[in-house]
């Protein structure tokens, strides 16, 4: 089965299309490395607390005596929002702040640019742009897959793949060249650069 009409990169040459290919193939194992090797260390630091907890020996003039030095479970290993000064609870609340108002701007941007890119492909209801999940849907319409490529993003590491597809593939589908989607890779501009590009260029 030939797997290679998948790939966005039909204007690169084989060279470039196999570093892309590779870039993709390393992120996947990274993250699926991380999901592997979590449960791992956490057991291992588990352990060692547990011996290091058990007991802690102390010189008291000519004996020795095991004091136990097992935490308190009632004491919270991570401090609460209550538990934290008012100028911490300020910084808190400004970050979090900050956070939901470059999100809904991301969000109003990213739904604007993408309904603008679907009425350049006549992709119908195009204001399904707007719908968190129902974009997803327009994304992958306007990279020129079938539909069903949702269900395929909801399956873990094959989505990272599939995202990177839709990523490279909708300049693609737009007449533009693939090495657009290295774009969303700049931080915090990156995604306004891609999807602006692609809606009003």
């Amino acid at each position: 089965m030939n797997f290679s009409r998948y790939f966005p990169f039909p204007y690169l040459g084989v060279i470039w299309r196999r570093v892309a290919l590779f870039f993709i193939t390393l992120f996947a194992v990274v993250s699926l490395q991380h999901f592997i090797a979590q449960p791992v260390l956490s057991a291992s630091s588990s352990l060692s607390n547990a011996i290091a907890s058990s007991s802690i020996i102390t010189q008291n003039s000519d004996r020795l005596i095991a004091q136990d030095s097992t935490p308190d479970p009632t004491t919270p290993s991570i401090r609460t929002y209550e538990s934290l000064t008012d100028e911490q609870k300020a910084l808190v609340d400004k970050i979090l702040l900050y956070v939901v108002i470059f999100g809904a701007i991301v969000y109003v941007f990213t739904s604007f640019c993408l309904m603008k890119i679907a009425d350049k492909l006549s992709i119908p209801n195009s204001w399904l742009a707007w719908i968190p999940i129902a974009q997803t849907w327009v994304m992958v319409r306007a990279a020129g897959k079938p539909g069903w490529w949702l269900i395929l993003l909801f399956i873990p590491l094959v989505n990272i793949v599939i995202a990177f597809i839709i990523l490279f593939a909708m300049p693609t589908n737009l007449g533009k060249s693939p090495l657009y989607g290295l774009l969303t890779f700049i931080p915090i501009l990156g995604i306004f650069l891609y999807f602006g590009l692609l809606a009003f260029t």
